[in-house]
């Protein structure tokens, strides 16, 4: 397994339930809570807080020292499908949103051709008097939309289709 956190990147190995760097070097982890950890070296024991855990993505958000940190985990099945040029095989297509709900479309935040990063609000969606951020389910590029601004919609009514 390799964890690369700013650009810097470590190998390790698991032996006998530690992970070990390959050089030698063991970490030991104590954890202290469900969300706090102390690595321990043979010259220093480090206290690490993690924030968040992005599985899709398989990154980590940790903190240290006061500082965020984003660890990206990279398994040696992702080394050999991206040796093959197939990184973006285990990701799941998808290629509409559709109503979550019956609602009142209040608006419209993208545009056809435009590329949006997952979790990017793309359409406000009133419903029972509520207004409802709807996000982007992907990255992608916005291929058809299919509402307006004022419009009805019933329950899984296609909203905005992807390329």
């Amino acid at each position: 397994m390799k964890v690369t956190i700013q650009d810097n990147t470590t190998e390790f190995i698991k032996e006998n339930n530690q992970f070990v760097i390959p050089n030698g070097a063991s970490i030991n982890r104590l954890p202290l809570n469900n969300s706090t950890l102390l690595l321990q070296t043979p010259s220093q024991t480090i206290q690490v807080r993690c924030l968040s855990v992005d599985k899709v993505a398989k990154t980590v958000t940790l903190l240290y020292n006061n500082q965020k940190y984003v660890a990206k985990i990279t398994e040696p099945m992702d080394e050999l499908l991206k040796s093959m040029g197939l990184e973006n095989a285990m990701v799941a297509k998808i290629s509409e949103v559709k109503a979550p709900m019956p609602g009142l479309v209040l608006d419209v935040l993208v545009a056809v051709g435009q590329t949006v990063e997952m979790g990017e609000k793309i359409l406000t969606l009133e419903a029972m008097k509520m207004e409802n951020a709807i996000k982007s389910p992907t990255a992608g590029t916005i291929a058809s939309i299919h509402v307006s601004k004022g419009q009805a919609v019933d329950k899984n009514f296609v909203l905005i289709r992807f390329e």
